[in-house]
């Protein structure tokens, strides 16, 4: 089975409090469960980038209802594609804050490929770094 994989941006539509979100989170995990999709959910107050991963239809899914939600606006598909392998397996969706330099980073970096390892970091490893506690501004 091949497994694909989507990136995306987007802006809130209004402030969003703590607990829509956390029913945000909940509502998109318990469906990605059922459909066999993992991924990290990126927030800096003020945008989201999500990392959707799983079997190409799940994702598809997944990707429909996000771009059907009601609470983000401007959403900016950055790459879409064949995944070589899952990087979240066991997060059907995993939310972590993050400050709007961070995000933007991640946003603007190389997701040419979903490929890690490449000589240059690409966006994946930078994801990777900021979900592994490893990143720094420099």
């Amino acid at each position: 089975m091949s497994l694909e994989a989507v990136v995306y941006t987007s802006r809130v539509s209004k402030r969003i409090d703590p607990q829509d979100l956390q029913a945000l989170v909940s509502d998109a995990e318990a469906f990605n469960r059922a459909a066999d999709v993992s991924g990290v959910l990126l927030f800096d107050g003020g945008r989201f980038l999500q990392y959707l991963e799983g079997p190409g239809e799940g994702v598809a899914q997944a990707y429909g209802r996000v771009r059907q939600a009601g609470l983000h606006t401007g959403i900016a598909e950055i790459a879409k594609g064949v995944t070589g392998k899952r990087l979240f397996r066991h997060w059907p969706l995993k939310k972590f804050e993050v400050d709007s330099i961070v995000l933007g980073s991640i946003a603007r970096a190389d997701w040419s490929g979903f490929v890690q390892g490449n000589r240059r970091p690409g966006a994946v490893d930078h994801l990777l770094d900021v979900v592994n506690g490893r990143f720094s501004h420099a």
